[in-house]
């Protein structure tokens, strides 16, 4: 396989591939809103709490401040270390997923569980160029498996090569 042509089979050769660095603001905005909408949670049940214990105003205007200003830095993080830790690759047995912040996974879909391949892109990966793979299977308990955070052309050479069936078989 030459350096020119590695979208044209996609991990053919089992090596491990990283998403594409444009992802990194998907999740970290994904990741943004969940921590944000977890700190007006936590506001929620806190100031309740404050009002019965009749704590100073003064926590009043650095408590909703301080929460919702520290979340997006959490956020950032959690975001940049979940786009580091998903790698994936096309072998000859399937699809390979490893992924995984605190609990790590490493699924492999083999070839012939596959049932059909969706691509979806919401509006912020079409402004990215991105898209993502979903990967629907026969006989498991969990049957569907999405990969998102990829180059629409790679998302597309991954689905025609998991797909694809040598004609020995037929």
């Amino acid at each position: 396989m030459t350096e020119s042509t590695p979208a044209a089979t996609p991990g053919a050769n089992g090596q491990f591939e990283h998403l594409d660095p444009r992802a990194r603001w998907g999740f970290r905005l994904r990741a943004l809103i969940g921590f944000e909408l977890f700190g007006v949670f936590a506001l929620m049940l806190l100031v309740p709490l404050a009002v019965k214990l009749e704590l100073p105003g003064v926590l009043f205007r650095w408590l909703i401040p301080l929460v919702l200003l520290l979340m997006p830095l959490p956020a950032w993080f959690y975001a940049g270390a979940r786009w580091r830790r998903m790698r994936y690759a096309l072998g000859p047995l399937g699809l390979r997923i490893q992924r995984g912040v605190w609990w790590r996974s490493d699924t492999l879909v083999p070839r012939s569980r596959v049932q059909h391949i969706d691509l979806h892109r919401g509006p912020l990966d079409r402004r990215l160029g991105l898209a993502g793979l979903r990967v629907y299977t026969a006989g498991s308990e969990l049957g569907k498996l999405t990969l998102n955070g990829l180059p629409h052309e790679r998302a597309t050479a991954l689905r025609d090569a998991l797909i694809r069936v040598d004609d020995d078989v037929l």
